[in-house]
């Protein structure tokens, strides 16, 4: 498959290329090359690089949200009990558990892996893309995207 630029977007036209041949090999090896190159359930879309940078600043604002839920979850652990008979304690215990137990199977563990999966993309991408463009630094927005679909950081959802 063949990918060409043209302007800021990447296409996949379907010839016969590769990622690292249209690239002088700067992205060999990258997941930026992989999707450029059309492998596996990349095959067949373009990337606009001049979203990519707003696109890390999404990824970062959703990994900033699920670390302050993880917080959230965090005291959720610590509530008082509603009243003192063997139903509320109990029910604030399994609360506790559910929400921040020592495991790797509670809530907040679950909401911190989450953001830093999102932190760990937002950083591949930034990598990559200022390899791509053989840069020193980005221009990456501080704000998300109009119309995210999360709330401020410190509300909840």
């Amino acid at each position: 498959m063949h990918t060409w630029v043209k302007g800021n977007t990447v296409s996949d036209e379907g010839q016969s290329s590769g990622a690292a041949s249209d690239t002088g090999n700067v992205l060999d090896g990258t997941a930026l090359g992989a999707l450029l190159g059309g492998n596996g359930a990349a095959a067949g879309f373009s990337i606009d690089y001049e979203r990519v940078p707003q696109s890390i600043a999404d990824l970062e604002h959703a990994a900033d949200y699920l670390d302050n839920q993880a917080e959230v979850a965090r005291r959720l652990a610590s509530i008082p009990a509603p009243g003192v008979d063997g139903v509320s304690l109990n029910a604030v215990a399994q609360i506790g558990k559910w929400a921040s137990d020592s495991g790797a199977h509670n809530l907040e563990a679950n909401l911190r892996a989450g953001g830093k999966q999102l932190r760990d993309l937002a950083h591949k991408l930034r990598e990559d893309l200022r390899t791509y463009l053989q840069v020193e630094e980005l221009n990456i927005p501080t704000t998300p995207s109009p119309g995210l679909p999360l709330p401020s950081l410190g509300r909840s959802l």
